[in-house]
């Protein structure tokens, strides 16, 4: 069994998390995990794994792949929004991942930010453990 990365909950049915490797994604296919949401770019870093290669096991695995590449620190409202559509349209319960689980913590508070106050979505972030001072200060001004 290969050990999870630490999982960051959002909501009942989203969790976030760092850059998942193929025994990973078959353990949370083992665990119920509906959906994985990818919020990396091709070759961000030169040891990632490739896109097609998890993608292919992730949808072997009977679960549904949706790549949103963000690139990091450069998180649109516009990119929020698509993760919002994206995550509700999903089958549940869903995992996004990127390098750290960081950008998709923020894809979510922008996909929320009409429904929600800033400092709900603050407070939200910061449970689950996220510190991100700057996206903090734009999630409420």
């Amino acid at each position: 069994m290969a050990e999870l990365p630490a999982m960051r909950q959002l909501e009942e049915n989203l969790r976030t998390c760092g850059q998942l490797t193929t025994g990973q994604i078959r353990e949370l296919a083992a665990e119920g995990v509906k959906t994985l949401i990818f919020n990396r770019p091709d070759h961000e870093e030169a040891d990632q794994p490739s896109t097609l290669e998890l993608q292919a096991l992730a949808e072997s695995l009977g679960m549904q792949w949706v790549h949103q590449p963000v690139v990091s620190g450069q998180v649109t409202d516009e990119q929020g929004v698509e993760f919002g559509r994206i995550y509700a349209a999903a089958p549940k319960p869903v995992v996004a991942f990127c390098r750290t689980g960081a950008r998709c913590g923020c894809l979510w508070a922008l996909s929320r930010k009409d429904q929600q106050p800033g400092q709900e979505l603050v407070a939200q972030l910061q449970k689950a453990g996220f510190d991100l001072p700057d996206f903090f200060k734009r999630l409420t001004s």
